[in-house]
């Protein structure tokens, strides 16, 4: 076991490179340069613009400065910001938490949702019932994010005015007007408040697409033998459905939730940007428009190293639940 997860730890490095390799380079394909905003000011001559570029280190070819960056990269140097010229580790840190934050409760809002959904559509089998979550999951998984989290925004806040629009706090707030014993609930519920509909909006598509999920592997499950046996042998249906069939089929769901994770983190860039929310897909989008490459390095490099590690962990946990599994790295 030690050695396959030290040589799956070893062919994530490997990804690792290719991915930092292929994002660079298409980087520098792509049209314009750091010092492209530059371009439509009069005060800054063509001159100019070749000092602050030669400043940046972009009048070396692109494999040197791709090597400069990844020996930097290697020592935990992610480089300084073209924008802000602050280091690119100090403004990813700044941002990463409220993406987990919002990711993270995405998906246990998901796992929550789509749980019982999956299983009381399976026990109700070409019901009504089963017909109607069929047809929202599809609905669900077809809604684009943008789309429906614009539609929650006029709902909830602009026509009802019962939820804020976007941001993680409101501006005015200060928890300093309630009773001490109080302001740490006050300071929660503010957070809450903000988080109900970018969690909502990410995590839609995970419980259409999982409760589908859970829905057929308890279909395939009901049906084995040992079920049969449990039910032959008196054993209640809730008792057979919660004990035996539900661990077996949400067993499969832990690999679907890391195959997930790289949709997820592109599903978050469109949700940070609709609700104003201060993480890395807003720093990304903020850097793909001014062409800053050391953050959409950096960011790009993050998330693949987020994504590696989540799928290193689901394999782990799927040995862990089912002992008949091998690793096999």
């Amino acid at each position: 076991m030690r050695n396959k997860i030290v040589r799956r730890i070893a062919m994530s490095i490997l990804s690792l490179l290719v991915i930092s390799a292929l994002t660079f380079f298409l980087m520098e394909l792509a049209p314009g340069t750091p010092v492209s905003r530059y371009a439509d000011n009069p005060r800054i001559s063509r001159a100019d613009r070749e000092r602050i570029e030669k400043n940046m280190g972009l009048d070396r070819p692109a494999h040197i400065r791709y090597f400069i960056w990844l020996r930097n990269a290697a020592q935990g140097d992610l480089g300084l910001s073209y924008m802000t010229g602050q280091p690119v580790s100090q403004e990813i840190m700044a941002r990463l938490p409220a993406t987990l934050r919002l990711m993270g409760a995405s998906f246990l809002v998901a796992l929550i949702i789509a749980v019982p959904l999956g299983i009381y559509s399976a026990t109700r089998r070409h019901s009504i019932v089963d017909s109607v979550l069929t047809a929202g999951s599809y609905l669900g998984l077809s809604v684009p994010a943008f789309w429906f989290g614009l539609i929650l925004i006029y709902i909830f806040a602009v026509w009802l005015r019962w939820l804020p629009a976007g941001g993680q706090m409101t501006p005015w707030f200060d928890p300093s007007v309630f009773p001490p014993f109080t302001r740490p609930f006050a300071l929660l519920w503010e957070y809450i408040r903000h988080m109900i509909m970018p969690v909502f909006v990410l995590s839609l598509s995970l419980v259409a697409g999982w409760s589908r999920y859970i829905r057929s592997s308890m279909l395939d499950v009901i049906n084995q033998n040992y079920i049969r046996t449990a039910r032959a042998k008196g054993v209640p249906e809730r008792k057979v459905l919660y004990r035996h069939a539900l661990r077996n089929a949400l067993t499969p769901l832990v690999t679907l939730m890391g195959m997930d994770l790289p949709a997820f983190f592109a599903g978050a860039v469109i949700v940070e940007q609709i609700f104003a929310w201060p993480g890395m897909g807003r720093l990304f989008l903020s850097a793909v428009t001014n062409n800053d490459y050391q953050v959409m390095m950096g960011i790009t490099m993050i998330t693949a190293i987020l994504v590696l590690a989540g799928n290193l962990l689901a394999d782990l946990f799927y040995t862990r639940l089912d002992p008949r599994v091998k690793y096999e790295g």
